[in-house]
């Protein structure tokens, strides 16, 4: 029947054969233009942004520019110091977001099915504290909110013209950033990954119902680099080391109860001098406008970790 009516139909045979080989021309030049996108690699960070986050970490309760909600601030004021060196803890990861926020980069790697589609990308990490992570390139579902909660996450992605846009979720609760500002297991991180040349920017957007009452955005860049790297060759490994006498037993945490005032005043007053409406975080701070608040405020002198007498570097001080 079908060839009787293309037989005495042939402009809608043609037709038909022509919005085929339009519907396979596109899939092919989508493939390709996904192809000209490519991740693969070893990435190392290279900008400077937020260097005291990525190396020695924030100060005790600096939480401005955080939009923490009321939970999160008292977790982060009542988060104890010495909970890593717990002996069940010294080897603990850290979430997903931790690649914007710590010191290491990854690798890039495309998984490919048996006719060379990219159905995921791997980024693998050189150190114990970032798991590697499986980004699904190929449309599956995610599982059930009750699926297993790893550090590592569950990761879907998409282009976006060359952007390569991630979704990531099922993360176990942790830290966002290792002053104590807390991370949920509700979490879901949204990464953009995007390529210039041999340098790649990633922005991240952290939405966490429990401790934020707002997304908390941030970037990074990393730069492309070939040979042998910190990438290929694991640097960090992670043995369980001695406990610090007098610091802690190794199976206890000090815990203080807000408003813990003692390190409150240290920062307050001895490295940014600002009223406490400006440290304790909340989504008010993330924005220029709210400097108007502080309009009239006249900072104490400075007593502690001044720029002056250079007891901690320049740049952390001026951030």
């Amino acid at each position: 029947m079908q060839a009787e009516i293309l037989r005495k139909s042939p402009m809608k045979a043609r037709s038909c054969v022509l919005a085929a080989l339009m519907s396979m021309a596109a899939l092919m030049y989508a493939d390709t233009a996904h192809a000209q996108f490519d991740l693969s690699g070893n990435w190392v960070g290279e900008s400077s942004e937020d260097p005291l986050e990525h190396t020695a970490g924030g100060y005790p309760d600096m939480f401005a520019g955080v939009p923490l909600n009321q939970n999160g601030r008292e977790a982060g004021l009542t988060a104890p110091g010495d909970e890593m060196q717990e002996l069940n803890r010294q080897c603990e990861p850290w979430p997903a977001h931790y690649l914007l926020n710590g010191p290491w980069g990854g690798r890039f790697a495309a998984v490919r099915d048996q006719a060379g589609h990219v159905i995921a990308w791997t980024l693998s990490s050189p150190a114990y504290d970032r798991l590697p992570m499986t980004i699904w390139m190929d449309g599956r579902a995610v599982p059930s909110a009750l699926s297993l909660h790893t550090y590592a996450g569950y990761s879907v992605g998409r282009w976006d013209g060359d952007t390569l846009v991630v979704t990531t979720s099922l993360l176990k609760d942790g830290y966002l950033m290792d002053n104590g500002v807390p991370s949920s297991n509700q979490e879901t991180d949204t990464f953009f990954f995007t390529r210039y040349g041999d340098e790649m920017t990633i922005m991240l957007v952290v939405d966490d119902p429990v401790y934020l009452e707002a997304p908390f955005v941030s970037a990074r860049t990393m730069k492309l680099v070939s040979g042998l790297s910190d990438v290929d060759d694991p640097i960090l490994y992670c043995m369980p080391a001695e406990t610090i006498e007098g610091f802690t037993d190794g199976y206890h945490s000090a815990i203080e109860l807000p408003p813990k005032e003692a390190s409150q005043q240290t920062y307050l007053e001895g490295i940014y001098q600002l009223p406490p409406v400006a440290t304790l975080g909340g989504a008010q701070t993330m924005y220029p406008e709210f400097a108007k608040r502080l309009v009239g405020y006249k900072p104490p002198a400075c007593k502690l970790y001044c720029a002056q007498n250079r007891r901690v570097p320049q740049n952390a001080i001026s951030r």
